[in-house]
Formats: C-alpha cells, sequence, structure tokens
C-alpha cells in the first residue's frame, strides 16, 4: 500500500481517481484525460442503458482519443484482462448500481485493473463507482460489505459533502469505528498518486472524517492536499 497518512492505498505506477457524481461544469474528467498516457488506449466499464455513448462522447469533446467498452457481463475472462490491463487509462461508471458492478468487477477485472496500474494506467472511478473503491462499503440496502480495497480501512460515499451528516454513515461509524470515511460530493475529486500524491480536483472539497480514539462520535480532520 502507499502511505501519505492519513491514507493508504494500493501501491502502483499510476493514478487512482475517486470522483463523485458528474457534473456538467466540471473539469474533472478532463483533468484526468490531461494526466493520462495519450498515446495509449482508453477503457471504459459502464452499466448505463447506453453502453456508455454518452460518456464516451462527453470525454471524445474533451479532447480524448476513441476508446473501447469492456463488457463484463458478455466477454470471455481473456478479453476482459487483455482489453483492461494494457489500457492506459480505465473510466467507470455504475450508473447507479453499484452492488451489481462490485460484483462484476471480483472476477476477473479487479486483477487487469490492477496490472494497468502497475504498468502506469489512471483508473477513473465516478459517482458509485468510487464508492465501491475502499475496503469497505455500503450496499444499496446499507448494509456494510467488502469493497475493492483500493484504499485501505477506508469507506468512500458519493453524492456526500459530510460523512458525520449523513445518517447511514453514522450508522456504519459505529461499526467501523476505526476506519477512514471520506465524502465525495458531485464536483469533487480525489486524486492518489504512486509517490504518495494526494491531490484534490474540482471546486468542491472531498470530506475526510476520522474516527476520534478518546470518544465513540467521529471526529471531522483536515487532510493536507496538493489542489489542482
Amino acid at each position: 500500500m502507499t502511505d501519505s497518512a492519513p491514507l493508504q492505498w494500493l501501491a502502483s505506477n499510476g493514478w487512482i481517481v475517486l470522483s463523485g457524481r458528474a457534473d456538467a461544469l466540471s473539469e474533472i474528467r478532463a483533468q484526468a484525460l490531461s494526466r493520462h498516457n495519450a498515446s495509449g488506449a482508453i477503457a471504459y466499464i459502464s452499466l448505463a442503458d447506453d453502453l456508455a455513448d454518452a460518456l464516451m462522447d462527453d470525454m471524445a469533446e474533451l479532447g480524448a482519443a476513441s476508446g473501447y467498452l469492456v463488457d463484463l457481463e458478455g466477454q470471455d475472462n481473456n478479453e476482459i484482462y487483455e482489453r483492461l490491463s494494457g489500457a492506459a487509462m480505465i473510466v467507470i461508471d455504475a450508473a447507479g448500481q453499484s452492488d451489481h458492478l462490485l460484483r462484476l468487477l471480483r472476477r476477473t477485472a479487479i486483477h487487469a485493473l490492477k496490472e494497468a496500474l502497475n504498468r502506469g494506467a489512471l483508473l477513473f472511478l465516478e459517482g458509485a463507482a468510487a464508492a465501491i473503491a475502499g475496503e469497505f462499503s455500503l450496499s444499496a440496502d446499507g448494509r456494510l460489505q467488502s469493497g475493492l480495497n483500493l484504499l485501505q480501512n477506508a469507506l468512500v460515499a458519493d453524492d456526500v459533502s459530510s460523512p458525520a451528516g449523513d445518517a447511514a454513515l453514522r450508522k456504519a461509524r459505529t461499526e467501523l469505528p476505526d476506519a477512514i470515511f471520506l465524502g465525495l460530493p458531485a464536483g469533487a475529486a480525489l486524486a492518489l498518486g504512486p509517490d504518495g500524491q494526494v491531490e484534490t480536483w474540482g471546486e468542491r472539497q472531498a470530506a475526510i472524517s476520522l474516527a476520534d480514539p478518546t470518544r465513540a462520535n467521529p471526529a471531522l480532520a483536515s487532510l493536507t492536499v496538493t489542489e489542482n
């Protein structure tokens, strides 16, 4: 794990970018594009009904080269691994189906994502997809479950500006008193780099909640980050 206290994330040569829900006025997608290796391919994973057409159109307008959709349900494991592990940038959109996406990614895809990161790729998880990036995640019915563990000892929530102000997260805090809770409102992103870099992107701020060892209730703490 790469460590930039208090966050620990998967050690690799690439970037992990966790973004809140897409905001038409935000430059987060453009910043992600500017950070990846433009000579490489862009792979998309999307559970949207339009098979990521709108997402790819928006990325193309921002200057992205044409990419391709990786179908986690329709393609065989070898093809999924090859198309993901060789990508320079991987964009993941859960389309509000984070539980289903988590089940699909836990198969071959998570190993391919880690290999892509080792090769220096940028992994961009947006909205509900970002909410499964931590060691823990909340299911659609509010139950705690294991996430992708890209961030160790952390739970990520999208569409949340203050973890302490969300009822489901307050309940989860009683079960995870020592975990880090990260809130990502629309228009906010956290970018985690290969050398311990922690950057905030977007007009809004990501919020981090650390457990206070002296009390049962969580205490909000400030994270020193680089704004970009």
